[in-house]
This record gives C-alpha cells, sequence and structure tokens, in this order.
C-alpha cells in the first residue's frame, strides 16, 4: 500500500501518480527499434544487443530531452555549445535560455552532409549538438560523419534523431557501447505518429543517463500517454507499415517536385521535403497559403527555401497542382510586355 505520495483515496480514477519508472515502456519501444528502424529481428551488427533500461531515458517528447540535456550537463554563462547552420533553431533557442554560449560551424558539402570535424574539435567547446536527418536540409550526413566527429573531440556530442526511422540508415544509437560522449536524442511524434502523446527518448551510456534522470521531475509522463504508446508500440510492423506507406508519397512528392518550375529539391531524407525557391520563399508560400496550403518559408532562417510537410495524396496533388501555376504566372511574368 502506497502511503508516501500524498494522493486521495477517496477521488476517482486518476488519483494515484503515473509510473515514474516507466520500464513497461522502456521495453516495449526497445524491442519495437529494430523493426521501426527498418532492420530485420535483430540489432545492427555494430553492437549486437538491445539497449537496456539504463540507456534509455523516456521524456516529454525530443524538445524536453533537448531541454535536460542543457540543463545537466552544461554551465550557464560559462559553458559553450557547437552548432552546425543550416541546424534546429531549438538547439539556439535553448542554449539562449539556459545562458550558454553558441558557436555556429556550417555544414559543409553540396548536399549539406558534411561536418567540419577539426573545426569543431578545436572549437572549445563543451558539446556539439547534430541533427541528422537534418532540420531544415532534409539532407542525412555522410556515413562516417559522426565517427570522425568523436575520434576528434572530447566533450558531449549530442545527435538530434527525429526522423532517423525515415532516413534509411542505421541510427548512431549503435555507436554509443564504444563511445561514452555520445547522446542520440529520438521523437515519437515523427515516423511513429504519436505526436499528440508528446514522447521522446535519450540514448546514452548509463552514467549520463542516471544524471539526466536525477535532473528531471518526477511523474513526468501521464498515465494515460502511457497506456497509449504501449498499445501503439506493441505493434511495431503497423507503425512501420504507416512509415512505408510515408516514405512511398514522400518519394512520389518528390518526383513532383522536381518538375515543378522555379523549384529546386533540396533534401528529402526526413519527415519533409526542402526545395531551393528562385523567387523569395515568402512570395511562393504566400501563394500556396492562398489556395489553401501551409508552408514553411525560409524555415529556421534558412533563406530561399521553403519547407514542405508530406501530407495525404490528395493534398500533394493539390500542392503540385498549385505550384505548376504559380511558375505558370511566373514565366508569364518574365515574358515580354
Amino acid at each position: 500500500m502506497n502511503l508516501k505520495d500524498n494522493e486521495n483515496p477517496f477521488a476517482g480514477p486518476h488519483r494515484r501518480y503515473p509510473d515514474n519508472t516507466h520500464h513497461r515502456l522502456i521495453e516495449l519501444y526497445a524491442a519495437a527499434l529494430p523493426i521501426v528502424e527498418g532492420g530485420g529481428p535483430g540489432e545492427h551488427p555494430a553492437d549486437g544487443r538491445c539497449p537496456g533500461r539504463e540507456t534509455i531515458l523516456l521524456t516529454r517528447g525530443a524538445g524536453d530531452a533537448l531541454d535536460l540535456l542543457f540543463r545537466t550537463f552544461f554551465e550557464p554563462r560559462a559553458d559553450a555549445v557547437a552548432v552546425t547552420p543550416p541546424s534546429f533553431a531549438l538547439f539556439d533557442e535553448l542554449a539562449t535560455v539556459h545562458e550558454i554560449g553558441r558557436v555556429p560551424i556550417p555544414l559543409t558539402g553540396v548536399a549539406y552532409d558534411r561536418l567540419d570535424a577539426v573545426a569543431l574539435a578545436r572549437s572549445g567547446v563543451a558539446g556539439v549538438f547534430l541533427c541528422d536527418p537534418g532540420n531544415p536540409a532534409g539532407t542525412s550526413l555522410c556515413p562516417g560523419e559522426v565517427e570522425r566527429l568523436l575520434a576528434a573531440f572530447d566533450g558531449l556530442v549530442i545527435v538530434d534523431e527525429a526522423y532517423v526511422e525515415y532516413a534509411g540508415r542505421p541510427s548512431h544509437r549503435h555507436l554509443i557501447p564504444g563511445h561514452p560522449n555520445l547522446v542520440v536524442v529520438r521523437s515519437m511524434s515523427k515516423a511513429l505518429g504519436l505526436a499528440a502523446l508528446r514522447l521522446g527518448a535519450v540514448f546514452a551510456q548509463p552514467g549520463i543517463v542516471s544524471a539526466l534522470r536525477r535532473a528531471r521531475l518526477p511523474f513526468m509522463l501521464p498515465t494515460p500517454v502511457l497506456a497509449e504508446a504501449a498499445a501503439a508500440l506493441a505493434d511495431p510492423h503497423g507503425l512501420r507499415r504507416g512509415i512505408d506507406l510515408f516514405i512511398a508519397e514522400r518519394d512520389r512528392l518528390v518526383a513532383g517536385l522536381s518538375h515543378c518550375p522555379g523549384l529546386t529539391v533540396v533534401g528529402a531524407a526526413a519527415g519533409f521535403v526542402t526545395v531551393r525557391t528562385e523567387r523569395p520563399a515568402t512570395q511562393v508560400a504566400a501563394r500556396l497559403r492562398a489556395a489553401g496550403l501551409a508552408t514553411l518559408p525560409d524555415p529556421m532562417g534558412w533563406r530561399g527555401r521553403l519547407r514542405v510537410s508530406v501530407g495525404t495524396p490528395a493534398d500533394n496533388d493539390r500542392l503540385l497542382a498549385a505550384l505548376a501555376e504559380d511558375g505558370d504566372h511566373t514565366h508569364e511574368r518574365r515574358g515580354p510586355s
């Protein structure tokens, strides 16, 4: 009998605090990972092990995980972290909130898929925040880039993998057994389709997970959220079917966008497609908005690009038709008067 948490035994069905350990949900998530990531029944050959409770911390979405990492491991007004533009704006926002310095070291390569590992290692920062697949670029880092950074840099390397299930590559979580400074952040909002539940996860070696667990607030995940997530994760093959349908539609959308005048596809390895626009992206987005289609111009401040979420086939057909019409209008305006 629990007589320590000051609950009201005379109240209704939600009178008890939720599970504070999340052991069952962690086990379900760990068991589902090889399937939802697109692998077979076994784990990636890099480690051959299924992640255990001591290496996973569940959080209220990936954003909460990132905030917890800033609060736990970086000293306000003393430490700095490196970011790799074009990069996830939340990294900068959290650094500002927690008074952590930022050192931008841009991605290199024509596909924004290379790290300047030498510059990152020499930057003097306490940690590096990466997004792979990248947001807003929508491209994946080249194989071996994270390993090169880990070999050169002793501080924390945090990799946000919110879209990794779409990427067609193994998760960097498989590198954790050999790298005590690697932290991988995951989301269940994107590919797993559990956005309303607000669930994320941190993968790291036990010492890091233990420190994060001590720093978090208690009873973070409500009981209804835990129950709904458990039901979804109990059918990982169903989740993977949804991911495969998404990828097929994303690829169809990419093929259509590649034929739209005035657009060049930049990246499509994540849960969206990013294109470069010949005209100001805000103008293109405004015309789409007039057609009832909301897109994100200049995502994360990256000017001249438009980030497009993948919708239903009907929504995507409307988008392509509107962009084709927009291209016709553009051609008319550029023609002789």
